[in-house]
């Protein structure tokens, strides 16, 4: 089965988003802000990442560089509500997001980003 590590700091995107990835068949693991992602990452080594970029601590641009600068064939989605503005669209690719998806997602969104990461395979 597949893991998603859900970084993000609001209580509803995290439910939300661990509910969907539940319903396709993924396990979801949590982690509050960057920082805590980033360790997290390395502990549980997940399939991909679903990544906010405003949380407190580390935001999600720089944990996608560190988690990134490591772990080269990380697979990273930006998830946030400021991730289609051009700044923080280039710099999250510059810094090795693979994907986006939109903040209110659906489980056939999250399918079809499963499916593109598959190119980076």
């Amino acid at each position: 089965m597949q893991k998603v590590l859900i970084i993000e700091d609001s209580p509803y995107y995290y439910n939300r988003a661990g509910e969907i990835s539940k319903k396709i068949g993924v396990t979801p693991y949590f982690a509050y802000n960057g920082k805590q992602g980033v360790e997290m990452y390395e502990e549980i080594l997940p399939d991909f990442v679903i990544m906010d970029i405003c949380m407190p601590i580390m935001d999600g641009l720089e944990a996608t560089k560190k988690i990134t600068d490591k772990y080269k064939d990380a697979k990273i989605v930006i998830c946030s509500s400021v991730g289609h503005i051009p700044i923080y669209k280039k710099q999250a690719i510059k810094n090795g997001a693979k994907a986006f998806l939109p903040k209110e997602f659906f489980e056939e969104d999250l399918k079809e980003i499963i499916e593109e990461l598959k190119l980076y395979n």
